[in-house]
């Protein structure tokens, strides 16, 4: 028999029983206030061989950057200035590809997000994006493009993606896998 994995639970108001798994290897179930223990446990055992899964990926990834080191605030200044350039290109490319206007373009470095935009418009980058392949670039800056059209994540959003880039789910699959390990090389706050 499968031996129940240790997780925090964390209630809330919320109407679905979901699991995270945070950066640093911690399993969190999520659950309704009135959902029973027997339940959770019951959910929480028969997803373990995902849980051992994503907990084994998380240790990869953060050995990975342990190899590759933590970032000091001088390379994140050099990450920042060194992709602006680059970013600001493919912005003004795609939003005029997608039919777009945009207004401010920031760099960042974030700790859980590659991009956003502003109901005005204003577009935010991760200056993380530096260190991943321009393919996944132009994934991030026409998701966050195509918020201009779709200020959220509905199925036409999507579709509104796969027109300027057919093959997005592959690029965002990478960054799937491989933007923790990016992520994790910022400093320790």
């Amino acid at each position: 028999m499968t031996e129940l994995p240790e997780y925090t639970l964390v209630r809330s108001r919320r109407r679905t029983l979901a699991l995270e798994i945070t950066p640093s290897g911690q399993v969190i179930a999520r659950a309704p206030l009135k959902m029973s223990r027997a339940r959770i446990q019951a959910f929480v055992l028969e997803k373990a061989g995902w849980i051992r899964a994503h907990l084994a990926r998380v240790r990869r990834q953060n050995q990975l950057a342990a190899q590759a080191g933590k970032l000091t605030a001088e390379d994140i200044q050099a990450l920042r200035k060194g992709a602006e350039p680059g970013i600001r290109e493919r912005v003004h490319l795609f939003a005029k590809a997608l039919g777009v206007t945009y207004g401010k373009i920031t760099l960042r470095s974030q700790r859980t997000r590659w991009g956003s935009c502003s109901a005005g418009g204003n577009l935010s980058f991760n200056c993380l994006l530096a260190l991943a392949p321009p393919e996944v670039v132009d994934y991030v800056v026409v998701h966050e493009l195509c918020h201009r059209k779709q200020m959220n994540h509905s199925p036409a959003f999507w579709r509104e993606v796969a027109v300027a880039l057919p093959d997005y789910p592959a690029r965002r699959e990478w960054l799937k896998m491989n933007g923790p390990t990016l992520l994790a090389r910022l400093p320790d706050e």
